[in-house]
């Protein structure tokens, strides 16, 4: 071995492979005892671990049974969306509180931590994992897990969470289709009533200006026109009446000079009558005149043929009709009782035929006097007439009148009813949307009732599982036993480095001059005894480690089993 001075003198700049070797050669002993003391602590460890059993259900998302084209669901979320709500309502603390007291679980923790922690513990110890389908990416099936100590219990809990799912989604579903049933059905009866008040105002229109509607403007027209019809006609009667009153006046003035003439000649007792040269002329019969019932059954020919039978304004006129022949037979009686008398051709004066009757008065006298109150009661019975037709005209003039208005105000109406029913045919077309859309609505309701739509199905229920998932004993032994061999090769190094000698020839420079290399001399001993003697207490050390490793890694081994 070189010198102290001429190790100090030039000390080795670094450690090359081959030193670290040697380092390792030289600690071997103390390196095993530091691997195998902690590999065998990391597998004490690691076998006091409690184990962690995981089981997993499959829920598959079991698509509709009806096309979607003949009914359409009215739940149309993602699955995504659908299921991360129903967990929030599954990880409640009441829902899982339930599940703990069921089950029984937590028990140890529960006599140190809170219930919220146990609660939040338990909501870790879930997982749900969606699988991606094959179309538009869109979850075809999702898992459900729970991890626990016991496999049979984590069976039942992952298969009473899976149930919950299901029949949260099943609820959902149906809550959710209910409630669009009941808001569709709320807006058709709100359409239905908003409808009605809308028919109502229409039919309250209608009867309010009745005879003004543009439907009716035909009506009016004809009506218009046989009113006009009859004021003419009527006029004519009233032109006619008033002539025969103006000869029957010229009439009963001739009558009146010639009853006046008779009444101042000399009576047949004291003088011989003389013939009077005057011609009696007969009264001229006044021109005759259409009749009123004669002037209606000719309107009412033409409204027939125009309107039908069945027409109101037809029926009206019929009763016209009626009233006036009963008119007209009355006056015909009354004009039936009156003498038909002869009129001589001299005018007299009134005032002979106005005075009482004498009766010494001549036989012509007298019949001259009857003849002259014949007409007064003609001319008096066709001024009633002029009276009565010249009120018909006032009630004509004012109908027809009417009958304008109501015909000049129909545009106005007419706008008026458009106006109404644009209102009307939107409440309509509403109404019968929602109708349409409230039927759909109650199938597509059924429809979730009979379970045919998109549900929650289970297709791999959870079982009890056999292995453990965690701890990992082979890895956490592995990584014990580098840690361990870590651990001593940094001890090594450290009491190398502390001791700070030379490892071998390779460490001086080049320019070091070696002199010659003494080899180890070790003490002679016998074979049997070398390894027992006192001093070499590192070697039993390390041939019980190595006895002891292939014990250690078949306990690991068995228990890894669960043997």
């Amino acid at each position: 071995m070189p010198s102290p001075s001429l190790q100090k003198e030039s000390p080795p700049a670094e450690y090359s492979t081959l030193s670290l070797l040697r380092m390792i050669w030289l600690h071997k002993l103390s390196i095993l005892i530091i691997w195998v003391a902690i590999t065998a602590i990391t597998v004490a460890i690691a076998y006091k671990i409690p184990p962690t059993y995981t089981a997993e259900a499959q829920i598959l998302v079991d698509p509709q049974k009806i096309p979607e084209r003949l009914v359409p669901s009215l739940v149309n979320s993602d699955v995504s969306d659908r299921l991360t709500t129903i967990s929030q309502q599954i990880l409640s603390t009441a829902r899982l509180q339930k599940v703990i007291d069921d089950f029984n679980l937590y028990s140890a923790e529960r006599k140190r931590m809170y219930n919220e922690e146990i609660i939040n513990l338990m909501r870790k110890n879930i997982t749900i994992k969606l699988d991606r389908s094959w179309t538009n990416n869109r979850p075809g099936a999702f898992r459900i897990g729970y991890s626990g100590a016991d496999p049979e219990v984590v069976a039942k809990v992952t298969n009473r969470i899976t149930n919950l799912f299901i029949e949260e989604n099943m609820r959902t579903r149906e809550v959710q289709a209910e409630g669009t049933s009941e808001f569709i059905e709320s807006a058709l009866q709100d359409s239905r009533k908003r409808l009605a008040e809308m028919e109502a105002s229409i039919s309250s229109y209608r009867v309010r200006h009745n005879g003004e509607l543009p439907e009716q403007a035909a009506a009016i027209t004809g009506t218009l026109n046989r009113l006009q019809l009859e004021q003419a006609s009527n006029r004519e009667a009233i032109a006619r009446a008033e002539s025969s009153k103006s000869i029957l006046d010229s009439t009963l003035g001739l009558a009146e000079s010639t009853v006046d003439a008779l009444a101042q000649r000399p009576n047949a007792t004291t003088t011989m009558p003389q013939e009077d040269p005057t011609p009696v002329a007969a009264v001229p019969a006044p021109p005759r005149s259409k009749k009123t019932s004669e002037i209606l059954e000719a309107q009412l020919i033409e409204l027939k043929a125009r309107l039908g039978d069945a027409h109101p304004d037809v029926k009206r006129m019929v009763r016209q009709i009626a009233v006036a022949q009963e008119t007209e037979a009355k006056d015909e009686q009354e004009l039936a009782s009156i003498p038909k008398v002869a009129v001589k051709a001299p005018k007299a004066s009134g005032a002979a035929m106005r005075a009482s009757p004498d009766p010494n008065d001549r036989p012509e006298v007298i019949q001259g006097r009857e003849r002259a109150q014949a007409l007064r009661t003609q001319i008096a019975l066709i001024e009633k007439e002029i009276v009565s037709r010249q009120a018909d005209q006032e009630r004509l003039n004012q109908t027809v009148t009417e009958y304008q208005n109501r015909l000049n105000i129909i545009p106005v109406r007419e706008q008026e009813m458009a106006q109404i029913m644009r209102d009307h045919t939107s409440l309509l077309a509403d109404y019968e949307s929602l109708q349409g859309k409230n039927s759909a609505a109650k199938i597509s309701s059924d429809m979730e009732l009979r379970q045919k739509s998109e549900r929650f199905a289970i297709n791999d229920p959870a079982h009890v599982p056999g292995v453990p998932t965690s701890p990992n004993r082979p890895a956490i032994d592995l990584a014990g036993s580098i840690v361990g061999l870590v651990l001593g090769c940094l001890i090594a190094f450290t009491r190398e480095l502390r001791n700070g000698r030379l490892l071998g020839a390779w460490e001086l420079p080049p320019s070091a001059l070696i002199l010659a290399h003494v080899p180890q001399i070790a003490p002679s001993h016998s074979a049997a005894g070398s390894v027992w003697s006192p001093g070499s207490w590192t070697r039993r050390v390390a041939i019980v480690s190595l006895l002891l490793l292939p014990v250690l890694g078949f306990l690991a081994f068995r228990m890894r089993l669960g043997l």
